[in-house]
């Protein structure tokens, strides 16, 4: 699209000149500081967003550790969930 706009301004501007464009090139193009200085400020904001969320899901996954480990119904419950996959396997075809 900017291109086609360039190519479309250029030739309006040369044929007052009699000038013919055949071809037109964008061969260098560079933002300014603002626009520059903004898209490094919104990489940071996503990378400390995700950093943020990682951090969270740790933390949240630290907790559950911590509260299986300190409570013995956790592991009544992973022995019987034990007990139901091995039942459900040895009724399989698939085994």
């Amino acid at each position: 699209n900017v291109s086609r706009e360039i190519r479309k301004i250029l030739t309006e501007r040369a044929s007052h000149f009699n000038i013919a464009l055949d071809d037109v090139s964008i061969t260098s193009l560079t933002f300014g500081k603002e626009f520059t200085a903004a898209i490094e400020a919104k990489q940071v904001t996503a990378q400390e967003a995700e950093r943020a969320k990682f951090v969270g899901e740790a933390k949240s996954a630290q907790l559950i550790g911590q509260a299986i480990v300190n409570n013995p119904a956790f592991t009544l419950r992973k022995i019987e969930a034990a007990r139901e996959i091995a039942h459900t396997i040895s009724n399989s075809a698939n085994k």
